[in-house]
């Protein structure tokens, strides 16, 4: 029995987890290694990158390995940043298992410091915006986006958390009050599974009695899915004044 419900949970997840953005943008996606933590990254720069024009950041959060990884995430975003003009980041992250797992601090913790290590180094390298930066998760992923983007309101602008898993226990009395500026998006698949769809919506209510802006959204006709052009039509709803990295060059 142990080994049929097993083989289930393996077949509904990677069906659920398939990439099926387009994957054909003018530039590839790179793998790099974080020297402060020496851990992998994924990063999409768009052909479009002008060194006089600051591009707003995407943080991707991946869920459960090996269901969901860092480079499935690179894939499913990179077009949109193509298209809208955002530079993509997807870290290989810890403390991401939405299956089994909890979100556990000191994973949060590690995660933390890979992500905003990525952001400050490349925010020498590259002009990036940097009153525009949301972090996004989906599944496990919403561990760390939940985590990281409410401890650090003077970096992300807005958090998205796609068919996310929450947990509350491990985000309360771990960020500033400032966070309640931060805009908050949550939305899961009419058919998501029931687990994610509950912890969803502890999410939205735990956020609310918090004082936080949070849009919510169900979309129909789909469950535990990637659709990630509702948080990126939601990030460029919320677009604050550009705040650039570099100044510009004559």
């Amino acid at each position: 029995m142990l080994r049929i419900v097993g083989v289930c949970v393996l077949v509904l997840l990677t069906a659920g987890c398939a990439v099926t953005q387009p994957q054909n943008t003018q530039v590839r996606q790179q793998h790099e290694v974080n020297p402060v933590t020496g851990t992998g990254y994924w990063l999409f720069v768009p052909v479009t990158y002008d060194h006089n024009r600051p591009l707003p950041i995407v943080v991707t959060c991946h869920g459960t390995p090996p269901f969901d990884i860092a480079e499935h995430h690179i894939r499913e975003w990179k077009m949109l940043g193509e298209e809208n003009d955002c530079i993509i980041i997807a870290p290989e992250m810890i403390g991401t298992d939405g299956i089994l797992g909890d979100g556990p601090v000191v994973g949060m913790l590690d995660n933390e410091k890979r992500i905003l290590s990525i952001i400050c180094q490349l925010g020498y390298r590259y002009n990036i915006d940097l009153a525009n930066i949301m972090i996004t998760g989906f599944s496990g992923g919403g561990f760390p986006a939940y985590f990281v983007g409410l401890r650090h309101p003077e970096m992300f602008s807005a958090i998205v958390a796609r068919s996310c898993n929450f947990n509350e226990g491990n985000i309360a009395g771990w960020y500033p009050p400032e966070a309640t500026n931060i805009d908050v998006l949550i939305y899961y698949g009419a058919h998501d599974p029931g687990t994610i769809q509950a912890q969803s919506r502890s999410g939205i209510s735990y956020l609310q009695q918090e004082g936080f802006r949070v849009s919510t959204a169900v979309i129909p006709g789909i469950g535990h899915e990637r659709r990630p052009d509702v948080a990126m039509d939601f990030f460029r709803n919320h677009w604050r004044q550009p705040k650039p990295s570099l100044a510009a060059r004559d």
